[in-house]
């Protein structure tokens, strides 16, 4: 039988990965067994991409399909009906920069969709495992050139259904520019980056209405900003914690 590596978790359940062996049905069935006798409520059983073909060998022992990455997939299967099995992803995250330059100007872009007309914030999706904070900074590099100091979230937008029928969650940071000179790293995706006043910018009928009103609404406000909490130097965690 084929050694499995079983990690019990708060959710009653028992999280399941393999070594290089092969599966087999027989396996499955011994597996389901075993943990049945302990009164598991829930498997998760994760398969990394080499072990594909054992898909269907789970599927006919009653896993069903709960979450799918480059390299690996989770199956999980229910040993107690209505057992919770926390979902993921239900959203995908994005972040928008309100960067003002020392003269109270704003940074701003027009994408390569806007036919040449407008602008809007810089801004893009949050990477796995970065948090608010770098990936505003990142985009706003990457789209724009300029080096910026992030201060707070000064705003939450939530969207569904967004890509992939998940919920979106947008977040519109407040950041001063660290330095002034545009160079567009992105251009692919960015046409024209600029530093323009806000008035200006939200008179604009050429530019994003949505962004226009985020200026408006939210330019000089404080905001949730970055604690100096310390959390548990021993927890493999990365956290990041925003307060008023």
């Amino acid at each position: 039988m084929p050694r499995f590596n079983i990690r019990y978790n708060p959710f009653n359940g028992a999280e399941i990965s393999i070594t290089d062996e092969t599966i087999d049905a027989s396996a499955i069935d011994q597996l389901i067994q075993q943990l049945s006798q302990q009164s598991i409520d829930l498997i998760w059983f994760t398969l990394p991409i080499q072990h594909a073909y054992a898909v269907p060998i789970l599927t006919d022992a009653g896993f069903v399909f709960h979450l799918c990455q480059e390299d690996k997939i989770t199956l999980i299967r229910r040993l107690k009906a209505n057992s919770l099995a926390p979902f993921a992803p239900t959203h995908t995250l994005g972040v928008g920069g309100v960067v003002q330059h020392q003269d109270g100007r704003v940074l701003l872009v027009r994408d390569r969709m806007m036919n040449g007309k407008g602008f809007k914030i810089p801004g893009g999706y949050v990477d796995l495992g970065e948090n608010i904070e770098a990936a505003v900074k990142r985009e706003v590099f990457e789209e724009t050139g300029i080096e910026a100091q992030f201060h707070s979230v000064v705003g939450v937008v939530s969207k569904h259904p967004h890509q992939f029928n998940k919920s979106n969650q947008y977040f519109v940071c407040s950041l001063t520019a660290n330095t002034t000179e545009i160079n567009v790293i992105d251009t692919h995706e960015i046409e024209l980056a600029a530093w323009l006043s806000p008035e200006d910018f939200i008179a604009d009928e050429d530019s994003s209405r949505f962004h226009r009103h985020l200026v408006a609404s939210l330019i000089g406000k404080n905001g949730l900003s970055k604690s100096d909490f310390k959390f548990d130097s021993q927890s493999p965690a990365q956290w990041e914690m925003l307060l008023a």
